[in-house]
Protein backbone atom coordinates (compact mmCIF):
# COMPACT_ATOMS: atom_id res chain seq x y z
CA UNK A 1 0.00 0.00 0.00
CA UNK A 2 1.13 3.28 -0.73
CA UNK A 3 -0.21 6.58 -0.39
CA UNK A 4 0.56 10.17 -0.98
CA UNK A 5 0.17 12.58 2.08
CA UNK A 6 -0.32 16.40 1.47
CA UNK A 7 1.57 17.75 4.55
CA UNK A 8 2.59 21.39 2.78
CA UNK A 9 5.48 21.59 5.46
CA UNK A 10 2.88 21.67 8.60
CA UNK A 11 3.79 19.90 11.87
CA UNK A 12 1.29 16.85 12.19
CA UNK A 13 0.92 13.47 13.08
CA UNK A 14 -0.33 10.23 11.00
CA UNK A 15 -1.68 7.52 12.55
CA UNK A 16 -1.54 4.09 10.80
CA UNK A 17 -3.79 1.42 11.99
CA UNK A 18 -2.98 -1.80 10.30
CA UNK A 19 -5.79 -5.01 9.95
CA UNK A 20 -4.69 -8.53 9.39
CA UNK A 21 -5.19 -12.47 9.26
CA UNK A 22 -3.27 -13.99 12.06
CA UNK A 23 0.20 -12.54 12.78
CA UNK A 24 2.44 -10.52 10.15
CA UNK A 25 5.28 -8.32 9.64
CA UNK A 26 5.06 -5.06 8.15
CA UNK A 27 7.32 -2.07 7.40
CA UNK A 28 6.44 1.18 7.34
CA UNK A 29 8.03 3.99 5.68
CA UNK A 30 7.28 7.54 5.39
CA UNK A 31 9.83 9.82 3.33
CA UNK A 32 10.07 13.05 1.27
CA UNK A 33 10.45 12.26 -2.35
CA UNK A 34 14.15 12.77 -2.07
CA UNK A 35 16.97 10.34 -1.70
CA UNK A 36 17.68 9.39 1.59
CA UNK A 37 15.14 11.48 3.19
CA UNK A 38 12.72 9.01 5.60
CA UNK A 39 11.06 10.65 8.04
CA UNK A 40 9.75 7.28 9.79
CA UNK A 41 10.92 3.52 9.05
CA UNK A 42 9.58 1.16 11.04
CA UNK A 43 9.20 -2.65 11.71
CA UNK A 44 6.67 -3.62 13.25
CA UNK A 45 4.38 -7.32 14.33
CA UNK A 46 0.57 -7.00 13.80
CA UNK A 47 -1.27 -9.85 15.81
CA UNK A 48 -4.78 -8.97 13.87
CA UNK A 49 -4.72 -5.02 14.69
CA UNK A 50 -2.03 -2.40 15.45
CA UNK A 51 -2.16 1.11 15.27
CA UNK A 52 1.37 3.14 14.92
CA UNK A 53 1.66 6.62 15.27
CA UNK A 54 4.08 8.94 12.93
CA UNK A 55 4.87 12.35 14.23
CA UNK A 56 6.27 15.10 12.02
CA UNK A 57 7.29 18.58 13.34
CA UNK A 58 8.36 19.38 10.01
CA UNK A 59 7.34 18.28 6.75
CA UNK A 60 7.81 19.06 3.29
CA UNK A 61 5.17 19.41 0.91
CA UNK A 62 4.23 15.52 0.53
CA UNK A 63 5.20 12.87 2.53
CA UNK A 64 4.81 9.57 1.11
CA UNK A 65 3.58 6.50 3.47
CA UNK A 66 4.44 2.99 2.70
CA UNK A 67 3.07 -0.04 4.14
CA UNK A 68 5.02 -3.06 2.82
CA UNK A 69 3.95 -6.66 4.37
CA UNK A 70 7.64 -8.99 5.17
CA UNK A 71 5.46 -12.03 5.15
CA UNK A 72 3.11 -13.68 2.46
CA UNK A 73 -0.29 -12.04 2.80
CA UNK A 74 -3.12 -10.07 0.51
CA UNK A 75 -5.34 -9.82 3.13
CA UNK A 76 -5.10 -6.75 4.99
CA UNK A 77 -6.49 -2.97 5.11
CA UNK A 78 -4.12 0.52 6.11
CA UNK A 79 -5.57 3.37 7.67
CA UNK A 80 -4.23 6.63 7.80
CA UNK A 81 -5.80 9.59 9.80
CA UNK A 82 -4.08 12.94 10.66
CA UNK A 83 -3.90 14.28 13.76
CA UNK A 84 -2.81 17.29 15.65
CA UNK A 85 0.89 16.85 16.54
CA UNK A 86 1.30 16.18 20.83
CA UNK A 87 3.93 19.01 21.77
CA UNK A 88 5.20 20.27 24.91
CA UNK A 89 5.72 23.43 26.70
CA UNK A 90 9.51 23.60 26.83
CA UNK A 91 11.25 26.80 27.21
CA UNK A 92 14.01 27.33 24.57
CA UNK A 93 15.84 30.38 24.40
CA UNK A 94 17.29 32.60 21.53
CA UNK A 95 19.97 30.34 21.01
CA UNK A 96 18.46 26.39 21.39
CA UNK A 97 15.58 28.03 19.21
CA UNK A 98 18.61 29.36 16.17
CA UNK A 99 19.95 25.96 16.46
CA UNK A 100 16.75 24.32 16.00
CA UNK A 101 15.91 25.79 13.06
CA UNK A 102 18.85 25.82 11.41
CA UNK A 103 19.64 21.66 12.42
CA UNK A 104 16.17 21.03 10.96
CA UNK A 105 17.29 22.30 7.72
CA UNK A 106 20.55 19.89 7.56
CA UNK A 107 18.70 17.22 8.91
CA UNK A 108 16.17 17.57 6.06
CA UNK A 109 19.11 18.51 3.12
CA UNK A 110 21.87 15.93 4.20
CA UNK A 111 20.41 12.91 2.73
CA UNK A 112 20.53 14.57 -0.55
CA UNK A 113 23.18 17.20 -0.07
CA UNK A 114 27.34 16.13 -0.94
CA UNK A 115 29.52 16.34 1.77
CA UNK A 116 33.48 16.88 1.33
CA UNK A 117 36.74 14.97 2.28
CA UNK A 118 37.94 18.52 3.84
CA UNK A 119 34.45 19.27 5.15
CA UNK A 120 31.65 21.25 3.61
CA UNK A 121 30.67 24.08 5.51
CA UNK A 122 27.00 24.52 6.20
CA UNK A 123 26.37 27.69 8.27
CA UNK A 124 23.41 29.72 9.79
CA UNK A 125 23.52 33.32 8.41
CA UNK A 126 25.50 34.99 10.93
CA UNK A 127 28.44 31.89 11.28
CA UNK A 128 27.01 31.35 14.66
CA UNK A 129 26.57 27.77 14.46
CA UNK A 130 28.59 25.49 11.79
CA UNK A 131 28.64 22.01 10.32
CA UNK A 132 30.75 20.51 8.26
CA UNK A 133 29.96 17.33 6.55
CA UNK A 134 32.60 14.94 5.92
CA UNK A 135 31.62 11.59 3.76
CA UNK A 136 32.82 10.04 7.15
CA UNK A 137 34.47 10.97 10.35
CA UNK A 138 38.11 9.58 11.10
CA UNK A 139 39.95 8.62 14.55
CA UNK A 140 43.15 8.21 14.63
CA UNK A 141 43.66 6.99 11.05
CA UNK A 142 40.25 5.05 10.75
CA UNK A 143 37.24 5.05 9.84
CA UNK A 144 34.97 6.39 13.22
CA UNK A 145 31.63 4.65 14.25
CA UNK A 146 30.33 8.17 15.51
CA UNK A 147 27.59 9.79 13.90
CA UNK A 148 28.96 13.44 14.82
CA UNK A 149 31.11 15.16 16.96
CA UNK A 150 31.50 18.69 18.52
CA UNK A 151 34.54 20.88 18.87
CA UNK A 152 34.44 21.81 22.48
CA UNK A 153 36.50 25.22 21.96
CA UNK A 154 35.09 25.84 18.35
CA UNK A 155 31.74 24.55 18.60
CA UNK A 156 31.74 23.08 15.44
CA UNK A 157 29.49 19.79 14.45
CA UNK A 158 31.53 17.58 12.37
CA UNK A 159 28.83 14.97 10.72
CA UNK A 160 29.12 11.59 8.94
CA UNK A 161 27.38 11.31 5.87
CA UNK A 162 27.80 7.76 6.00
CA UNK A 163 25.61 7.45 9.24
CA UNK A 164 23.62 10.58 8.06
CA UNK A 165 22.65 8.80 4.62
CA UNK A 166 21.15 5.95 6.72
CA UNK A 167 18.73 7.33 9.70
CA UNK A 168 15.82 8.70 9.06
CA UNK A 169 15.26 12.99 9.81
CA UNK A 170 14.41 12.70 13.55
CA UNK A 171 17.56 10.45 14.43
CA UNK A 172 19.23 13.17 12.77
CA UNK A 173 17.93 15.61 14.75
CA UNK A 174 18.56 13.84 17.75
CA UNK A 175 22.21 13.54 17.49
CA UNK A 176 22.33 17.40 16.41
CA UNK A 177 20.95 17.78 19.54
CA UNK A 178 23.19 15.87 21.42
CA UNK A 179 26.11 17.54 19.63
CA UNK A 180 24.62 21.37 20.55
CA UNK A 181 23.57 20.21 23.91
CA UNK A 182 27.69 19.53 25.16
CA UNK A 183 28.70 22.95 23.87
CA UNK A 184 25.81 25.05 24.61
CA UNK A 185 23.52 23.07 27.58
CA UNK A 186 25.67 21.72 29.61
CA UNK A 187 27.89 24.52 30.77
CA UNK A 188 24.38 26.19 31.43
CA UNK A 189 23.43 24.20 34.25
CA UNK A 190 27.16 24.02 35.22
CA UNK A 191 27.75 20.61 33.96
CA UNK A 192 30.91 20.19 31.88
CA UNK A 193 31.31 20.23 28.15
CA UNK A 194 31.88 16.94 28.00
CA UNK A 195 29.04 15.62 30.34
CA UNK A 196 27.40 12.64 27.89
CA UNK A 197 24.41 12.58 30.62
CA UNK A 198 23.76 15.90 30.42
CA UNK A 199 24.12 16.33 26.75
CA UNK A 200 21.81 13.43 26.29
CA UNK A 201 19.24 14.33 28.51
CA UNK A 202 19.09 18.19 27.26
CA UNK A 203 18.94 16.74 23.49
CA UNK A 204 15.90 14.95 24.10
CA UNK A 205 13.85 17.41 26.34
CA UNK A 206 14.43 19.53 23.23
CA UNK A 207 13.48 16.92 20.96
CA UNK A 208 11.02 15.12 22.58
CA UNK A 209 9.28 18.67 23.43
CA UNK A 210 8.65 19.53 19.70
CA UNK A 211 7.20 15.92 19.34
CA UNK A 212 9.29 14.25 17.63
CA UNK A 213 9.22 10.53 18.06
CA UNK A 214 10.50 8.79 20.86
CA UNK A 215 10.78 5.30 18.91
CA UNK A 216 13.94 7.19 16.57
CA UNK A 217 15.54 8.33 19.72
CA UNK A 218 15.64 5.30 20.93
CA UNK A 219 17.07 3.52 17.73
CA UNK A 220 19.64 5.80 17.03
CA UNK A 221 21.07 5.70 20.50
CA UNK A 222 20.46 2.05 20.93
CA UNK A 223 22.46 1.84 17.57
CA UNK A 224 25.50 4.00 18.41
CA UNK A 225 25.93 2.46 22.04
CA UNK A 226 25.82 -0.87 20.13
CA UNK A 227 28.94 0.04 18.42
CA UNK A 228 30.86 0.78 21.70
CA UNK A 229 29.28 -1.11 24.07
CA UNK A 230 30.54 -0.45 27.49
CA UNK A 231 29.24 -0.35 31.12
CA UNK A 232 28.88 3.94 30.72
CA UNK A 233 26.72 3.44 27.22
CA UNK A 234 24.62 0.97 29.12
CA UNK A 235 23.74 3.24 32.11
CA UNK A 236 23.29 5.91 29.64
CA UNK A 237 20.64 4.26 27.51
CA UNK A 238 18.73 3.18 31.30
CA UNK A 239 18.90 6.54 32.09
CA UNK A 240 17.66 7.63 28.70
CA UNK A 241 15.11 5.28 29.05
CA UNK A 242 13.95 6.40 31.97
CA UNK A 243 14.04 10.03 31.17
CA UNK A 244 11.27 9.49 27.93
CA UNK A 245 9.36 7.54 30.35
CA UNK A 246 9.22 10.63 32.76
CA UNK A 247 8.98 13.41 30.27
CA UNK A 248 5.93 11.49 28.82
CA UNK A 249 3.83 11.53 32.29
CA UNK A 250 4.99 15.37 32.13
CA UNK A 251 7.55 15.75 34.71
CA UNK A 252 9.30 17.70 32.83
CA UNK A 253 7.22 19.86 31.01
CA UNK A 254 3.17 19.96 30.54
CA UNK A 255 1.79 18.86 27.00
CA UNK A 256 0.44 21.84 25.11
CA UNK A 257 -1.20 20.07 21.96
CA UNK A 258 -2.53 16.50 22.09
Amino acid sequence: MEQTWETAKRSISLNVSIKCEGKCRFRVIASDFNVNSKYADRTIVVDGFRMIYLSFPTSPEKIKVVVTPLEKTSNYLVDIKEKPLKTYQIHLDSEAKKFVNFAQEFSTQSGYSPASPNGRFFKTKDSYFNIRYFPFITQDGKVSTTPARIGHNSGIIEVSKLHFDKYTIPMRMIILLHEFSHKYRNPKIDLEISNEFGADLNALYIYLGLGYSKVDAIYVFANVFLKAQSKGNMMRMRKIMDYIKKFENEEFAKVLTK
